[in-house]
């Protein structure tokens, strides 16, 4: 209940600062440049049936570029960190394409594979795999070499080393990762979607009603912000069930 009341409280206080913005904008440019959250709300429920489907086409594509991240980027992070030869490899080729701006390729993806949901999925992906490539890299080259030490005296095979001591001991930064790029995954699909031929998506819904109809964009933009929030309570509930024993230590104390 407490986390409840902080999050309408906080939610509440970011709508009067909406407000607020939105009256000194409109004064100081003398029309009515920046809809308030009351006329965007309003439309959320006007045109709640069209953005509904949007809200799906692009929930769909941002949980599914996440999973492919994290297929991908968990077990090569997490070898890569421990697999010196690997590292040794891999970690040039990480640094050199890492900083590369993957949204510099967007329209590159869009001309070799057109304009589909799977070129914003892949370019999503592309996007979030780096972030959780990096921090599975990191978080396993983090683990005391003491911990693999006594499991394998043991008698632990390699693959119980990685399933019952370097994922777990990596996977709260991992989750934080994801987090990270939730955000990171909503901003390169409205880029993705908006880059693309009109069709589904949150982002070419905005595009399109920006110029003429702000209130009704602002309703996408409300809908994706709600994306974003569904989703990082979903990974937060996710840790509670995965990472149970950091709250457990939290709720000793």
């Amino acid at each position: 209940m407490k986390r409840t009341l902080t999050y309408v409280a906080s939610i509440c206080a970011l709508l009067f600062i909406w407000e607020m913005a939105s009256i000194a904008v409109n004064a100081i440019n003398n029309a009515p440049l920046l809809p308030g959250p009351f006329n965007a709300l309003s439309q959320v429920v006007k045109n709640a049936a069209e953005l509904q489907h949007h809200f799906l086409a692009s929930a769909w594509r941002l949980i599914l570029a996440i999973l492919i991240a994290l297929a991908t980027g968990v077990p090569l992070g997490l070898t890569t960190g421990r697999e010196p030869t690997l590292d040794r490899f891999l970690s040039p080729i990480i640094y050199i394409t890492y900083p590369i701006p993957q949204v510099a390729l967007i329209l590159f993806l869009f001309v070799v594979f057109g304009t589909g949901s799977g070129t914003k999925v892949a370019m999503v992906a592309l996007v979030l795999f780096f972030q959780i490539l990096v921090s599975a890299r990191g978080a396993a080259k983090n683990i005391p070499e003491e911990h693999i030490i006594s499991v394998r005296s043991a008698g632990a095979s390699r693959w119980q080393i990685y399933w019952h001591v370097i994922l777990p001991a990596s996977l709260p930064d991992i989750l934080t990762s994801v987090r990270v790029s939730i955000g990171l995954g909503i901003a390169f699909l409205y880029i993705a979607e908006t880059n693309a031929a009109l069709g589904t998506g949150l982002g070419g819904y905005i595009n399109k009603h920006m110029l003429f109809q702000r209130d009704r964009a602002f309703a996408g933009i409300i809908a994706l912000a709600l994306l974003g929030l569904i989703l990082y309570l979903a990974v937060d509930g996710l840790e509670r069930i995965l990472c149970r024993w950091k709250y457990v230590s939290r709720r000793a104390r």
